[in-house]
């Protein structure tokens, strides 16, 4: 099956999508807001509807128009009065809203439609390889191992033990780092920190991110919340620590290009294969194969996978840890572990129960 094959959303399903922005963007007031805007205006539903098979049309659309806006800083655009990370001060609930974002979009609608059919949900969280860490402390192997990340977009995550990360009261990584990530620790339970060595590391997206390029920096911008200022502090000391490292990012769509990688990658180590907040843009229809091409790298070495995800019972989860991601961690082909649950952007993370 192909992209081409996947069954895309209708109309009305976005509509339903974009009415669920309270659930969606907890912490934006201000895309909150839009959701329900965009839900009940069909032209901007349409503009919505050319996003890619597998990508989420709302972050997507609101990423395209904050995109536009933090390209032209300096032009007066009534929009950008509502948008923290233009200085913007007013008020998400303002009746002039409706009129001051729909023209917008109306204005911009080529350039609107050209972002969302051609661009991907990228989003670098920093916070998120605290993650990464907890994950590879569940694994037992001294190392060294190959890391791989699937949807790696500029490479944030390679990068992980060169960043000062405080979850709880314990401190890892270099003390003098720029990149310092905070995440609440919900349990009395110590936090692990021994992780195995790791050797080569390297990503594969289907569009990776070029962190030198100005453009494709703002793209990584334009996808924080505009409310998030503190996330995209993070997000710009991160991308300008890697941008200096270059690391390797290969092309390609996960479920043909690790096939052609099986024989490049090392076979006498074990290899961690790490996701965030990857696998729910992936087609429905297609993620059996996502993760076959994934479990297949183990015929040749040992293999680990890490990942950040929501799961595929997402009800029966959210009942009992709120909307937020599970952390798995699987050793070969065996049934996956889920050691955490983590808030979205990592403001918390709650280890579970063996």
């Amino acid at each position: 099956m192909t992209v081409d094959d996947v069954r895309r959303p209708t109309r009305h399903d976005l509509a339903q999508r974009f009415s669920h922005g309270e659930r969606e963007f907890p912490t934006s007031p201000l895309y909150q807001r839009l959701a329900g805007i965009v839900a009940a205006d069909d032209g901007l539903l349409a503009i919505a509807e050319r996003c890619r098979a597998g990508q989420q049309p709302t972050n997507l659309l609101f990423a395209a128009v904050h995109y536009l806006l933090l390209s032209e800083p300096g032009t007066p655009v009534p929009l950008a009065g509502w948008y923290r990370s233009l200085g913007g001060t007013r008020d998400p609930d303002d009746p002039a809203l409706t009129t001051a974002f729909t023209d917008f979009c109306r204005a911009n609608e080529a350039d609107l439609t050209a972002l969302v059919s051609r661009r991907l949900v990228q989003t670098n969280v920093v916070k998120r390889s605290a993650a990464l860490r907890l994950g590879l402390a569940a694994i037992d192997e001294p190392g060294p191992v190959t890391l791989l990340e699937v949807g790696a977009s500029g490479g944030i995550h390679l990068a992980f033990d060169a960043y000062r990360c405080r979850i709880g009261d314990t401190e890892v990584g270099p003390a003098g780092s720029p990149v310092r990530i905070e995440t609440t620790w919900r349990s009395p339970r110590p936090v692990p920190t021994r992780i195995p060595a790791i050797g080569a590391r390297l990503g594969l997206d289907l569009h990776p991110v070029d962190l030198a390029d100005p453009a494709e920096r703002r793209w990584l911008r334009a996808l924080v919340w505009p409310e998030n200022l503190a996330q995209y502090e993070l997000l710009r000391a991160a991308t300008e620590l890697v941008a200096a490292r270059r690391p390797r990012i290969l092309t390609g769509d996960a479920i043909t290009a690790l096939p052609r990688l099986d024989a490049e990658l090392p076979a006498d180590r074990p290899l961690v294969v790490w996701h965030a907040a990857t696998r729910v843009h992936v087609p429905e229809e297609r993620r059996p194969a996502f993760d076959a091409a994934i479990g297949a790298l183990g015929r040749r070495r040992r293999l680990y996978t890490v990942s950040l995800e929501t799961p595929d019972d997402a009800a029966e989860w959210y009942r009992r840890y709120g909307i937020s991601y599970a952390l798995q961690v699987r050793a070969g082909a065996r049934p996956a572990r889920r050691i955490a649950a983590a808030d979205g952007h990592l403001t918390w993370i709650e280890p579970l129960s063996a």
